[in-house]
């Protein structure tokens, strides 16, 4: 019976380490949307991606910008009043809310308009009220992408319509998501499922604005754990979705491009599954390196004491697979270079993205002694300059002006006298 028993015991153990061993095999999923990312909120850290720099029309993910730029530059409170060109200058059947020219809603609605029913009127409204003009709204949506880290979009209209040179990439949808983010009042736009906007001085009755993101209520794509997010469709673009979900401490960011019908809720709800179940925060210690500038590197990461660099791994993958990058930067003349710590998975598996992103550390210590007379002595030097260059200009000034007295004096003794 004992032998019968350890042998029932044996068989479970092996079945049981077949499992665990199966379980941390998890192959990623296998998205069919032409381009996706799935990122870490936080840190940016790319889990999942496929053709992410891919670009490609972003459709109405594109007011997740607009919705941006109002918050960072409006009063939500603030009335715009639409004008004839926001309001018929939108391709005839595309989403709307039916505002008129004239019509008078605050900031706040024209941003739910945009955000929930995906309403183009109420996004020219945004551009209008925010730059003067949809063309110089255009600009700023640019210059505010590539602060976000959005270096390969293209934007020409505040709500995504088709047009040809109107470009973005998943990548850089998922980083404009990330700086929105930031905000407290973006998170609860895309999180509202319903939204009113009272009578206008247009309109007589109310209108009940909805969220078109199927994950944030109890429906087939309902998601555990959703904050909100944002859909687009247009003919040329197809389907797009950026949505975003949290479960305890971990937030993720999802983006799809050119999807058909609701495959991009299906491939959403798989890299969901696969940021929050398949990977575990892990503290990286940076390595330092054995040679070349390792004293200065050191010096730097003595000044950042205890440092752990957090990154999401998945299960089974050990700390010692990743490999450290160091590139010095010189900011400041008077300063040693601050430290870009750079962090990869050192097999480009194709299981995860290799990159991990990178850490800036600053670097307070001064220049080398040999080279520390630079720092305070040229700073006397200049102010010196300063004060000899200052006199030299008075001193020519007033010598100009003494000469020029002195003509006028000349002129008046030699003028003839006017006798009669």
């Amino acid at each position: 019976m004992r032998r019968y028993s350890a042998i029932l015991l044996a068989v479970l153990i092996w079945i049981g380490s077949f499992t665990n061993q199966a379980a941390a095999q998890v192959e990623p999923p296998a998205v069919v949307s032409e381009s996706a990312v799935l990122m870490d909120a936080e840190t940016g850290q790319v889990l999942y991606e496929k053709s992410m720099y891919m670009q490609l029309y972003p459709a109405s993910i594109t007011k997740i910008l607009t919705a941006l730029l109002a918050l960072e530059n409006g009063r939500l409170n603030d009335n715009l009043t639409m004008s004839g060109e926001a309001v018929y200058s939108i391709k005839r059947g595309s989403s709307n809310i039916a505002l008129e020219e004239g019509e008078q809603i605050t900031l706040e609605q024209a941003v739910m308009a945009a955000m929930l029913p995906s309403a183009n009127e109420a996004c020219n409204g945004i551009a209008e009220h925010i730059s003067g003009s949809m063309a110089n709204f255009s600009q700023l949506m640019n210059r505010r992408a590539c602060q976000a880290g959005a270096l390969n979009s293209n934007f020409v209209n505040p709500s995504g319509l088709h047009d040809p040179n109107h470009l973005s990439t998943a990548y850089d949808m998922a980083m404009i998501t990330r700086a929105a983010l930031k905000y407290d009042k973006f998170r609860e736009i895309i999180g509202t499922v319903r939204y009113t906007i009272p009578p206008t001085n247009k309109k007589t009755e109310a209108r009940d604005l909805w969220s078109e993101h199927r994950m944030l209520t109890t429906n087939l794509y309902y998601y555990e754990g959703v904050i909100g997010g944002k859909t687009g469709y247009t003919q040329e673009a197809r389907n797009t979705l950026v949505t975003v979900a949290r479960r305890g401490e971990r937030e993720l960011i999802a983006v799809v491009m050119r999807s058909d019908n609701y495959a991009g809720y299906k491939d959403t709800i798989a890299l969901f599954d696969y940021g929050f179940n398949e990977f575990v925060e892990t503290g990286i210690v940076p390595a330092i390196p054995a040679s070349g500038d390792a004293a200065l590197i050191q010096e730097v990461l003595n000044q950042h004491q205890d440092l752990k660099i957090n990154r999401l791994l998945r299960k089974g993958m050990s700390p010692q697979e990743i490999t450290t990058d160091y590139e010095l930067v010189e900011n400041d003349p008077f300063k040693q270079p601050d430290l870009l710590v750079k962090l990869r998975i050192n097999n480009g598996s194709s299981q995860m993205y290799p990159d991990l992103g990178s850490v800036y550390l600053t670097n307070a210590s001064p220049k080398a002694a040999e080279n520390s007379w630079t720092g305070p002595a040229l700073d006397i030097l200049k102010v010196l300059a300063y004060i000899v260059l200052s006199m030299v200009v008075i001193l020519l000034l007033v010598k100009w002006f003494f000469k020029l007295r002195r003509r006028r004096t000349e002129r008046y003794r030699l003028r003839p006298l006017n006798r009669k």
